[in-house]
Order: structure tokens, then C-alpha cells, then sequence
């Protein structure tokens, strides 16, 4: 899988992002990409074609990446977080009673930039979607569990990095160079481990599909991608595999969605028109409901 939008539309890895600038430390960028070290080599000038116009301003190259939130299921649904986050003080994803930036050229503080983060997170567009925070500086960690605004909420999925790091060593040119190349190195993982696990994940589901019947383990009806490969008036079901390794459910998409609402509104007394999550009908782990449908999209196209 690369950083291309597969032929269902649905994009194989797309993330909202949050530079801060290495040598003035108070300047931040928001953007979207779908190749995250590949914007980021544009934004400090190490690739010439793509733009990144806006980080080129005078002083504050080299950029690193200090959080990104991806799992986006369209690169609309990207790009309209990324213009929420850029103008929070109008965005329609935040009542006007909780907006915590209110004018135009405000929320320049970092402790600002996270807590409207939170706040998109909250609302229920992105909400359904099981958007994954990850962050890749000690610093903005803190500042993110801190919760100046007491905005966190448990259903947030945050990706601490292991290897996060600390300020740069010195302000002088072989520091700043030093922490920019850490900070891509850093990036360059956590978008390798993105697209292998996706990855991963669709080869077996295919390598399953590719034995012909399967049945539903809920209503017991028989698919067969096999046989509607080589139809070509025939649609194929969309289905749900449980990414738990060790564990083989499969069904209809249709039928997990039931179990999923039906549990979602014991839990809550609502039902919903798309669950965030369920639990496995075979092995009952905790599983994202947008992931289970990004899946599906895939291996139906």
C-alpha cells in the first residue's frame, strides 16, 4: 500500500499534522498530507517540487513534526479537520460556547493548538471516525496531559512515541540540523509501521477471501469473493474480519453494524447512526468500527 487513494476512495494513510519550527520554537505550521515524510522533506527545503510556500519564511527552517492525527477515511474528511484546526475561531465543529479561541489570530500557544485538537476530537463528525493522536516531542506530551483546558476525554486514542524527544542539544546550526534529522527519522517510522500494519492486515484477509464460501458467522450466508470476481455484473458483500490476530471471525459488514448498534444502545439508550466501536463476537477484544469499515472498502474495490 502506498500514499495513493485506492481505487474505493478511500485514501491508505491520511493525517493532519502540527509543525513547530526547530530554531524559533514558538512558530507553528498546520497542514494534511498523505505522506508525511515526504511533506515534511518539502517543508525544510530537502525537496523542491510540492510547495510548502508558508515555511519558508525567514529563520524558521528546519520544521519537525510534533503531532499528527490520522485514520481519516476520505481525504475530504482530512482536509476538512485541517481547516477546523487552522480556524477554530469559526469552525463549525465547535460550539460557539466552548470555542477556547475567538478571534482571528488568536490560539498561538501551544497549550491552544491541542486543546482545539481535543475539542475536533469531541465532535461527533470526527468522533465516529477513531481518529489516532500520536506525538513525537517529551514537551508537547506534556502539555497534552497536562489538559490546560480539562478537554480529555477516554475515547481519545493517544500514540505516545517511545523515542520522543527532548529540546535540541544547543541553538547552533549542527544542533537544530541534528534534532530535524532525529525528528525524521522518527516520522519515517511511525508511517512505516502505519502502512505495514494495514498492510499486513489486507494480505491475510485477502489470502482468507481468496479460499472461496465463507460464512457468515452471524446470519451463516455465504460469501464467495471468488465467484464474484468472475461476475462482472455481480457486487461484492462488503464483509468484517475481527484485526486481532490470533483470532478468524468473519462476517457481513451489515451484520456486525447490528451487533455493534445494538450494543452501542444497551450501553448508552441512543442508537447510533454509526458506532464508534465493539467488541468481537468471537474473541470480544475492543474493535474500531471505522478501521473494521476502512478495511472493507479496501478489499471490496
Amino acid at each position: 500500500m502506498g500514499d495513493d487513494i485506492g481505487t474505493a476512495g478511500v485514501p491508505a494513510f491520511y493525517c493532519c499534522y502540527l509543525l513547530r519550527s526547530i530554531p524559533k520554537r514558538l512558530s507553528y505550521y498546520i497542514g494534511s498530507t498523505p505522506n508525511p515524510v515526504r511533506r515534511l522533506r518539502q517543508h525544510n527545503g530537502l525537496l523542491t517540487k510540492g510547495g510548502a510556500y508558508r515555511t519558508k519564511r525567514q529563520g524558521t527552517r528546519p520544521w519537525e513534526l510534533a503531532a499528527s492525527v490520522s485514520g481519516f477515511p476520505s481525504k475530504i474528511a482530512a482536509l476538512q479537520f485541517e481547516h477546523a484546526w487552522q480556524h477554530p475561531y469559526q469552525t463549525r465543529f465547535i460550539k460557539s460556547e466552548d470555542r477556547i479561541v475567538k478571534k482571528k489570530g488568536g490560539g498561538r500557544s501551544i497549550h491552544q493548538r491541542l486543546a482545539v485538537l481535543k475539542l475536533l476530537l469531541h465532535h461527533p463528525f470526527f468522533k465516529v471516525m477513531s481518529l489516532v493522536v500520536h506525538l513525537f516531542s517529551e514537551d508537547i506530551q506534556r502539555v497534552w496531559f497536562l489538559d490546560k483546558y480539562k478537554l480529555e476525554a477516554p475515547f481519545i486514542h493517544v500514540e505516545v512515541d517511545e523515542d520522543a524527544l527532548s529540546e535540541p542539544t544547543g541553538e547552533d546550526e549542527e544542533s537544530v540540523i541534528e534534532h530535524a534529522k532525529k525528528n525524521l527519522r522518527l516520522v519515517e517510522l511511525f508511517y512505516g509501521r502505519s502502512l505495514k500494519e494495514d498492510s499486513e492486515c489486507l494480505e491475510e484477509y485477502r489470502r482468507r477471501l481468496q479460499n472461496g464460501a465463507m460464512r457468515c458467522a452471524i446470519c451463516e450466508k455465504i460469501v464467495d469473493y471468488v465467484k464474484d470476481s468472475d461476475s462482472f455484473s455481480s457486487e461484492k458483500e462488503l464483509v468484517a474480519f475481527c484485526y486481532n490476530s490470533v483470532c478468524d471471525y468473519f462476517s457481513c459488514l451489515s451484520c456486525l453494524y447490528n451487533v455493534f448498534a445494538s450494543d452501542e444502545e444497551l450501553r448508552t439508550g441512543e442508537i447510533p447512526l454509526i458506532p464508534t466501536s465493539g467488541q468481537c463476537p468471537n474473541c470480544n477484544i475492543e474493535l474500531s468500527w471505522a478501521r473494521i469499515v476502512r478495511y472493507s472498502m479496501f478489499l471490496s474495490a
